[in-house]
C-alpha cells in the first residue's frame, strides 16, 4: 500500500472536515451523561427525604433508570477504550519512508512508526530525527508484517 505524504499526515482523527463532527459527538455525549446523572441524583434526593405520609415508590422504574445509567456508562467506557487502543495500535504501525533529495541520486530508506511522522520531520525507529527540506520528495509504504 503506497501512501503519499500529505499535509497533516499522522494527525488522526483531526483531519480536515472530520474534527468538527467528532467534537460535536463528544459534547453531545458529555451532555447526555451530565443530564442522566442530574436526573438520577434528583430522583434519589426526592426519594430519600422524609415524608409525613407513606408514598408508594415504584422500585421498577428506579431499577430500570439505574440499569440505563450503568449501561450508558459502560458503553462510554468501552468506546473510549476502543478509541485509545485503536489510536495506539495505528500509531505503532511500521512504515518504510523513502527520502529522495534532488542533490543525490540514491534514495535513502528509513523505518518509521506512523505516530512519529510530522509535517516537516520524522523520527526513525533508531531515534534519528530527520528534517525534510522543501525540495525533498517522500514515498511512504506500509511494511509487510
Amino acid at each position: 500500500m503506497l501512501l503519499q505524504f500529505m499535509r497533516g499526515y499522522g494527525q488522526w482523527p483531526f483531519q480536515r472536515g472530520e474534527g468538527v463532527q467528532f467534537m460535536v459527538t463528544k459534547v453531545v455525549l458529555t451532555l447526555l451523561v451530565i443530564l442522566a446523572a442530574y436526573i438520577y441524583l434528583k430522583r434519589r434526593r426526592v426519594v430519600s427525604q422524609p415524608r409525613l405520609k407513606p408514598v408508594d415508590v415504584n422500585q421498577a422504574s428506579d431499577k430500570s433508570f439505574r440499569f440505563i445509567a450503568i449501561l450508558l456508562l459502560l458503553v462510554s467506557l468501552a468506546g473510549t477504550s476502543g478509541y485509545v487502543i485503536y489510536h495506539w495500535v495505528d500509531g505503532h504501525q511500521l512504515l518504510q519512508v523513502t527520502l529522495t533529495s534532488p542533490g543525490t541520486n540514491e534514495p535513502q530508506l528509513y523505518r518509521v512508526h506512523k505516530s512519529e511522522l510530522n509535517e516537516r520531520s520524522f523520527t526513525t525507529v533508531e531515534g534519528q530525527i530527520i528534517r525534510i527540506g522543501s525540495q525533498d520528495r517522500l514515498q511512504i509504504e506500509a511494511m509487510p508484517e
